[in-house]
């Protein structure tokens, strides 16, 4: 079972007091991944794949990866790789709650899972707590398109690197 402690050490509820947390815990889901495993494909050439659930990853590592076509180039590229403490598939969170990338597990992973809904119902009926999660979610997003960025400049350059 999931705790407050637990929860205070993730970047995404910064900010939050005990009962706050204490509201959230209840939304929580542990599940284990193996290394190598996919946790879950976003609608890369085809439609976007919705997102309904938010991650955080308690222990392990997953990369955050996209697909690149350009011409006759195909590329699997990992844009992030996400640590303990962070959060991914923040997309449920987000309108129009739609994966824009793929996560797998480059080591063994142990993450806790939100519904994206539930949570937001909370965050909307706690001002406070509504105001500090997205926040603390803008500077996920922020991050995660520069980190998007230099990888796709950075495979645009060197194209070997990344094949599929």
């Amino acid at each position: 079972m999931v705790s407050v402690e637990v929860l205070r050490g993730f970047h995404l509820f910064e900010g939050l007091d005990e009962n706050e947390l204490g509201q959230i815990v209840d939304l929580c889901n542990e599940r284990s991944y193996e290394e190598g495993s996919i946790v879950f494909t976003a609608g890369i050439l085809g439609p976007a794949s919705p997102a309904a659930e938010i991650y955080l990853l308690k222990d392990g590592e997953v990369d955050i990866q996209v697909e690149l076509v350009v011409y006759d180039l195909e590329a699997r590229i990992t844009v992030y790789t996400v640590r303990k403490g962070e959060t991914f598939a923040w997309s449920a969170l987000v309108p129009p709650h739609k994966l824009t990338a793929s996560a797998r597990c480059r080591k063994k992973s142990e993450v806790i899972t939100m519904n994206g809904k539930e949570l937001m119902n909370i965050l909307e009926r706690n001002d406070h707590m509504g105001y500090v999660v997205m926040g603390n979610l803008s500077k996920v997003v922020s991050s995660r398109l520069a980190a998007t960025m230099a990888a796709l400049r950075n495979q645009i350059q060197n194209p070997s690197t990344g094949k599929v």
